[in-house]
């Protein structure tokens, strides 16, 4: 009986013809894959740099977040310099004989224990203050904030005397009490005083390494007068503190600062020690 060649093949060499099937498989599949042309990325191979790029990204941001900063200090030591602008030549309306500053009174606080605060009623010893530079009934008043657990620091310090352009000073703050409030008398004048109302020294886990501060002139509310030299003449009812505004012949000033010249009566820079 005749065979046919395949038949043949099949049964003389089983092993042989599997290998030729599989040969014939490959051949076929790798016909398949060079009819895309090579050039034209296919969409599964999009997706997949768009996910490799997005892994990439994950892993760099992972390994970032991983990088913890050191924590800043529970409490630093900031010098504070106070220096007065208050000339003849840019503050020249009824500019008064004896110019000065009386001593600095103020403390670090959280933000339940300001001395004052613009639109509202001066305390006694704000008035007491900016009235004659007194310092005694602030501090007072200042005592009652610490015990009330809202302040840790007191500043006490002298001010600007006549003549002098500057007075430095040094002071703490902690993480607990992190904001600053200071104040001086404007000397002479019927109840005027510069201040610092409650600035944050520490945000976002950061200490303010240096910051200037502009000085406007505050008005007490609590006496009438209208130039630096005015008699006493109380104000009643007292009216809540607000920016000092006066007509142009008495001693121009708008909003804290002289109308005529635009300067402010001094400024305050604050620098963390390291």
């Amino acid at each position: 009986m005749t065979t046919s060649p395949l038949e043949g093949l099949t049964m003389v060499h089983p092993l042989k013809l599997a290998s030729l099937f599989m040969v014939f498989g490959l051949t076929a599949c790798g016909g398949s894959s060079s009819s895309s042309p090579a050039s034209t990325p296919t969409n599964d191979s999009a997706s997949q740099n768009t996910t490799t790029s997005t892994t990439t990204t994950s892993s760099t941001t992972s390994s970032s977040d991983t990088s913890t900063p050191a924590p800043a200090a529970t409490s630093v030591t900031y010098e504070l310099k106070f220096t007065q602008t208050w000339e003849r030549t840019t503050f020249p309306t009824n500019y008064p004989n004896g110019t000065h500053f009386s001593p600095m009174i103020g403390l670090t606080h959280n933000d339940q224990g300001r001395i004052f605060q613009r639109d509202s009623t001066a305390s006694a010893g704000i008035v007491s203050m900016a009235e004659t530079g007194s310092k005694t009934l602030l501090k007072g008043e200042i005592s009652d904030i610490q015990n009330l657990g809202h302040s840790s620091y007191l500043i006490d310090e002298a001010g600007i005397p006549h003549g002098s352009k500057s007075v430095t000073l040094t002071f703490e703050a902690s993480q607990t009490y992190p904001h600053l409030s200071i104040v001086s008398m404007v000397a002479p004048s019927p109840d005027w005083f510069i201040g610092i109302d409650s600035l944050l020294l520490f945000n976002d886990n950061q200490w303010v390494d240096e910051q200037t501060i502009q000085l406007k002139v505050y008005d007490a509310g609590s006496d009438n007068g209208v130039t630096f030299s005015a008699a006493d003449s109380t104000t009643d009812p007292q009216t809540p503190i607000t920016l000092l505004n006066s007509a142009r012949s008495d001693t121009d000033f708008t909003e804290g600062v002289h109308f005529n010249s635009g300067e402010n009566i001094g400024f305050i820079t604050i620098k963390r020690m390291q």
